[in-house]
């Protein structure tokens, strides 16, 4: 009933917001009246622009501070699942570093990260967004749909080749403030659920607020996208079935050829990266999301001293039940020589893979030497638990700490 409530409270702000003129950035609307209050000296005043879970536009304008406090705040979003965008004006007070809507059907909160950039959280936490302080006069000047976009896309330039044509990899990458060059951490994407779905083979895998804690602790977040994803040259073929319309093929042969075919991408994306000037030569920390955490063992298996850490996120190739049920401990055993830290978390009630799988993947990981550590996660809302990167509250403490470890070993 809460979430509900706020809804609909949402739909009675915009329909007020709405008789004032907008002025349009991106698809994010604004009302033509903004003052921001310059000899005010808090932190969070200006203009904030970012994205919640990395594709909806977000603005956050902090106006003024009253006397008693608390904070003039304009909210604005770009169109949803929807099609709904919005704007309204709000209160928000600090509690603690934190500054908090006032309102307590959406009591959304943000907070300065050390980087410099505005972390939000959603009132049911299960959103979150992370933001860039911009000014209000160049946002306007030019208010396109660029300014919700952190770090930079671009194309890696890789040895691949694919019918005879030089393959480029699609690119997002976020770097820490100051001069370089950086460490390098990689973050591998998973699959598209069961690859019946093509359109999903377009859409850009990243992670705002993983690459702001890896800037955070000095490192140069890069999430590459593998052939035929997010914008990728080739073909996306990790394991397809002959009938491409039925998805992932659970035949074990052409399971564990995507599986190499997905470490090649991952391998041709980090040599394109070293070749770049802020990139340092210092050993690589690899990371990926569900498929993506096995890309990441097999990587750092395959050159284990260039190979800082891994952090597994609900790591496995095929889910529990599809196929061999060895495709997945075979692959964990890729992590080969590498007997370095392994940090692995996992969420309970994963519609994919059980904590009992999952142990038993990690299991056949360790027997390999690899030096394991693994956290099991409470992910709220029914068969949540696959979905847990993208809650960071549960983990970003976890990968904080694992990432102050890595460092004091470099």
């Amino acid at each position: 009933m809460r979430v509900i409530f706020a809804i609909a409270t949402l739909f009675i702000l915009t329909s007020q917001s709405l008789a004032q003129e907008s002025i349009l950035v991106g698809d994010a609307p604004l009302p033509d009246d903004i003052e921001i209050t310059a000899h005010d000296n808090s932190p969070f005043l200006g203009v904030w622009t970012g994205r919640w879970d990395n594709w909806r536009s977000h603005i956050l304008v902090v106006e003024s501070q009253g006397e008693d406090g608390l904070f003039s705040v304009i909210y604005s979003v770009g169109r949803g699942q929807h099609g709904i965008r919005n704007w309204f004006r709000s209160q928000a007070r600090l509690d603690g570093d934190t500054l908090v809507f006032t309102d307590s059907d959406f009591a959304a909160r943000y907070s300065i990260s050390a980087t410099g950039r505005l972390r939000g959280i959603y009132p049911t936490e299960d959103r979150f967004a992370i933001l860039e302080r911009q000014s209000l006069t160049t946002l306007l000047a030019a208010p396109t749909s660029e300014w919700f976009q952190l770090g930079t896309r671009e194309f890696l330039a890789t040895d691949l080749q694919e019918d005879s044509s030089k393959v480029e990899l699609a690119v997002a990458v976020y770097t820490p403030a100051g001069d370089g060059p950086f460490p390098l951490a990689l973050v591998h994407h998973g699959s598209t659920g069961y690859g019946t779905d093509p359109q999903a083979f377009n859409r850009f895998f990243a992670n705002d607020w993983l690459a702001d804690v890896l800037n955070a602790h000095g490192w140069i977040a890069a999430f590459p996208q593998r052939r035929g994803r997010g914008g990728s040259d080739g073909l996306y073929d990790e394991g397809f079935a002959e009938d491409r319309s039925q998805g992932y093929s659970p035949d074990t042969q052409i399971s564990l050829a995507g599986a190499e075919r997905a470490l090649i991408d991952a391998n041709a994306a980090l040599r394109a990266l070293q070749q770049q000037p802020n990139v340092s030569s210092e050993p690589v920390l690899l990371s990926g999301f569900s498929r993506g955490g096995v890309v990441a063992l097999m990587q750092a298996g395959d050159d284990p001293e260039n190979t800082a850490g891994v952090i597994n996120f609900v790591g496995g190739w095929m889910g529990e039940g599809f196929g061999d049920p060895e495709i997945n401990p075979s692959l964990f055993r890729r992590v080969g020589s590498f007997d370095g830290p392994v940090l692995s978390i996992y969420g309970e009630d994963d519609a994919f893979y059980s904590i009992e799988h999952s142990l038993s993947n990690l299991a056949a990981m360790e027997e390999m030497g690899a030096e394991s550590e693994v956290h099991v996660v409470s992910v709220s809302g029914h068969n949540r638990g696959h979905w847990l990167m993208f809650q960071p509250k549960l983990w970003e403490e976890i990968v904080g700490d694992y990432l102050m470890r890595i460092e004091s070993r470099r």
